[in-house]
């Protein structure tokens, strides 16, 4: 018995990870070339069997904590304080229009 080549963790993994590869276009691979009809949703679950959603798309960790930040220069900081300000003073401007 021969296995599909989705079925196979280290093609997928080629594929999936290595190749980065959307599922739509993994599909379409199938199609064309081992003329095998699969849907995205069923490769999706090959890919959530063989854990490899932890390298790409909706099952890595993309929020590691501060650690991951890149450091802001301070003209940044500066930039981003002074947006902080405007909001504060938008929102306080629409409270007293609200209160009127």
């Amino acid at each position: 018995m021969t296995l599909d080549p989705y079925k196979d963790k280290t093609w997928l993994y080629e594929h999936y990870v290595k190749k980065r590869m959307n599922l739509t276009d993994i599909v379409k691979l199938l199609n064309q070339t081992y003329n095998i009809a699969i849907t995205p949703q069923a490769l999706y679950n090959w890919c959530k069997k063989y854990d490899l959603l932890k390298f790409r798309g909706k099952g890595r960790n993309l929020n590691k904590g501060a650690a991951s930040r890149r450091p802001q220069s301070p003209m940044q900081k500066m930039v981003e304080s002074r947006r902080r300000e405007q909001r504060r003073m938008n929102m306080a401007r629409k409270k007293n229009m609200g209160a009127k």
